[in-house]
């Protein structure tokens, strides 16, 4: 008996100490002892829990499953709360069974020594500070994640890390600290969001396609199960999407045994691959100081360093996974090296193209005012001619140039529509980085008028008062008269920029409604634009499952393609979907909340069904670039984590010459490798997608599929032969309306099979024109 008492005893005991132990984990406290193979990563800042689980199901993705074997992420959390409690239910739910055990949640703070040491950060192979994407105060929100990282740098010098900025503006205070974030450190990389956002989505109204592009190759995509039944255009998208960028080291057999030039590499990888994985660019290692230089298409005959150089070579590789890369190794066949004729007119025309790039990046010198060439002392007239530039830039950015009405009336225009700056204090835009890309090497007749639409002046419009054709229009995106007067309906394209912070009221509000403005204001705009028109709209989302509220797109984005987006009206309203009145003021913006909000309590409670979720890369307003979600720089910074140079890669391939080229008459019908091969050779082009045209009518249906449309034919013709012309002519007609309502728009093709891939008339091919700091080297 007394044994039995005694066991019991210590069972009690024991009970009683787990569940104090659950109970101090459960709240925040604790500590955490790494084992021999485990590789932490410590999560730092004010995230919020959305963006938690963004990350977690980004960094144990499947692609990922060998490289996050070992992984163990210890989220640190300043005050706890509700963001905290929500990220411990959501490691609790019974579908994170599988990766439970490889997270831990504390309340704590890298600024404390104490609490680094009880979670063994000297073990930690990073450290990750991410912002809260939501506050009401980016620079404040900036700064604090800044003072994290200097004291993570304190506490190990050499610690890896990742610090995720709001405002690219905050490297100014970077800059105080001693740090320059304008050169590279490997052990620090530092990723500006709205600098991201607004060059990416500048780059693609500059360049259609080019943001589901980037956005796909910064995001972990798995593989299709079932392909059966798809539409055509769904199948080739998707399989576009499982495709990622990688930086492998080049094998030494290219510099040192073959003395093989780039253009030779790229068509050997493309053959050793079977046409499934393409080599775009190069990054250049220093041996002596780590130092990189990173090369998107340096050119088809610039020659691969050689080991001795004093460079390690590694390729920018767009591939499904990294195992699937395989290069020309010791003993085997090389295949890049290809005998055609390269005439005296061929090197003409890429010295041509060469010389004419580097001519569009050249900038023109300043020119001294007269009154400063009195100054003898270069000193002062170097300070005193900067004085004036400060002073000139400083009045033209309090008194910005308006658009003259003539541009206006003639429309073609871009128009950047802010969302939520009415109630910022200190509205900061980011403009110039919209404006850098659509102004890249353009000639003074390429240059297509920027208004920037806002109910206040940015602070920061000083940056772009030095570029041509930028205009500040003083109105609300959600008022119909300001619509009205912006000419918005000629627009050749609309971006609707979300830049509202999460203020007093917004806190703890559900998700959607941080998004509602814009959606309303997406909503309005596409409402009262002719089905079909070229008038590309994008819209700005901050959480991924409000892509739900958006309409299909009600315009089309084949402008330019052959055939026209003319041809193909925009489609009907779903059942149950009312569209929006063409005329709508901002007194009907209150009602149109209130329905977001029905549909938004429908969908969580499901008393409309189960609607198909799909997750919004896969939706073709996200395919054909008309929507930019803000979850994206989240994926970016989890893959900078086992791809150390992707955000430079993504960044240099922003900063890239980027075009499309309609696929000539000639080569319509032949495979998508030699016309590939053709540009590489003879244009110096580096094609690495193509911008295909959908068509939601084509499916590629499965074998049952097939069986049972054989037979309904079969029935058709009979009833056909049975039937008077009368009634053959309506069904007919009947039928050509129906297909009426099937918008047809184009998606981006990345990276297509080269070899299996065939080019069509409409097909348009996206393009790197060498890179410029090659020099004469290419």
């Amino acid at each position: 008996a007394v044994a039995v008492v005694g066991g019991m005893g210590v069972l009690v005991a024991n009970v009683q100490k787990v569940t104090a132990t659950v109970t101090i984990h459960g709240s925040g406290g604790g500590s955490y002892r790494p084992n021999v193979r485990a590789k932490p990563i410590i999560i730092s800042g004010n995230p919020t829990a959305t963006m938690v689980k963004d990350f977690v199901a980004e960094i144990f993705h499947p692609d990922h499953a060998d490289d996050a074997e070992d992984l163990h992420l210890i989220f640190f959390f300043p005050s706890g709360g509700r963001e905290m409690e929500e990220v411990i239910r959501f490691r609790g739910h019974k579908s994170n069974i599988a990766i439970a055990h490889k997270i831990s949640v504390f309340k704590g703070s890298v600024l404390d020594s104490h609490h680094l040491e009880r979670v063994c950060a000297l073990r930690a192979v990073a450290f990750i500070i991410l912002p809260n994407m939501d506050c009401s105060s980016p620079f404040q929100e900036d700064a604090e994640n800044i003072i994290r990282m200097l004291a993570v740098r304190r506490y190990i010098p050499d610690s890896r890390i990742i610090l995720l900025l709001l405002k690219a503006e905050s490297r100014d205070i970077l800059k105080d600290a001693g740090i320059n974030a304008d050169v590279a450190d490997k052990d620090l990389t530092i990723i500006a969001a709205d600098q991201f956002k607004l060059e990416l989505v500048g780059k693609s109204v500059d360049v259609l396609g080019f943001g589901p592009f980037i956005c796909n190759l910064c995001k972990s995509v798995g593989e299709s199960e079932d392909d059966e039944g798809k539409a055509v255009w769904l199948r080739e998208y998707e399989q576009g999407v499982g495709n990622e960028l990688y930086e492998i080291e080049l094998s030494t057999v290219y510099s040192d045994k073959r003395k093989a030039l780039f253009g030779e590499v790229v068509m050997d990888v493309l053959e050793q691959n079977g046409g499934t994985v393409y080599l775009i660019g190069l990054v250049e290692q220093s041996v002596r100081d780590g130092g990189k230089q990173i090369l998107v298409n340096p050119g088809p005959r610039y020659p691969i360093k050689a080991v001795t150089s004093g460079f390690k070579t590694f390729g920018i590789f767009i591939a499904a996974d990294r195992e699937s890369v395989q290069q020309c190794e010791v003993n085997m066949v090389f295949l890049g090296r290809r005998e055609r004729p390269r005439g005296e007119r061929a090197m003409r025309k890429e010295a041509a193209l060469q010389a004419e790039q580097r001519r569009r990046f050249a900038r023109p010198p300043s020119v001294s005012a007269r009154e400063l060439a009195k100054v003898a002392d270069p000193a002062l007239q170097l300070r005193a001619r900067q004085l004036v530039a400060l002073s000139q830039v400083h009045g033209h950015g309090q008194q910005p140039a308006r658009p003259p009405l003539k541009m206006l009336a003639q429309g073609g225009h871009i128009l950047l529509m802010c969302i939520g700056a009415q109630g910022e204090k200190d509205f900061r835009l980011g403009v110039q980085h919209f404006v850098r890309p659509l102004r890249q090497a353009k000639e003074p007749k390429e240059i297509v008028p920027i208004v920037v639409m806002s109910p206040v002046v940015p602070r920061d419009w000083e940056t772009v008062c030095d570029q041509s054709a930028v205009y500040y229009f003083k109105g609300s995106p959600l008022s119909q008269p300001d619509l009205e007067r912006a000419n918005f309906r000629a627009a050749a394209s609309i971006f609707i920029c979300n830049v509202s912070s999460g203020s007093m009221e917004m806190r703890g509000a559900e998700n959607w409604m941080m998004d509602s403005e814009m959606i309303c204001c997406a909503r309005m705009v596409e409402a009262q634009l002719t089905p079909g028109a070229r008038t590309l709209v994008v819209a700005d989302l901050k959480h991924d499952a409000n892509h739900l509220f958006l309409s299909v797109p009600q315009t089309s984005n084949t402008s330019g393609m052959e055939g026209g987006p003319s041809e193909f009206p925009a489609p009907a309203a779903s059942e149950g979907e009312k569209r929006l009145p063409r005329r709508m003021s901002v007194t009907n913006f209150q009602s149109e909340s209130e329905k977001m909000r029905e549909s938004a309590t429908s969908i969580v409670s499901g008393s409309e069904g189960k609607p198909e979720n799909k997750p919004y890369f896969m939706e073709p307003r996200f395919a054909s670039g008309q929507m930019f979600i803000g979850s994206v720089v989240t994926s970016l910074v989890v893959n900078t984590y086992y791809n150390p140079s992707l955000s430079e890669l993504v960044t240099s391939m922003i900063a890239s010459i980027v075009t499309t080229k309609q696929v000539p008459h000639d080569w319509v019908g032949k495979s998508y490798f030699e016309y590939f091969d053709y540009l590489l050779a003879v244009e110096g082009s580096l094609a690495v997608g193509i911008l295909r045209r959908a068509d939601p009518t084509h499916f590629e249906p499965s074998a049952a599929e097939a069986t049972t449309r054989k037979q309904s034919k079969e029935a058709a013709e009979k009833m056909a032969e049975a039937s008077s012309r009368k009634q053959s002519k309506e069904a007919s007609v009947r039928k050509q309306s129906k297909t009426s309502l099937k918008q047809r728009f184009a998606f981006v093709y990345t990276a297509p099979p080269a070899k299996e891939t065939t080019m069509t008339e409409t097909d348009r091919i996206i393009c790197f024109g060498v890179a410029q700091s090659v020099g004469g080297a290419a």
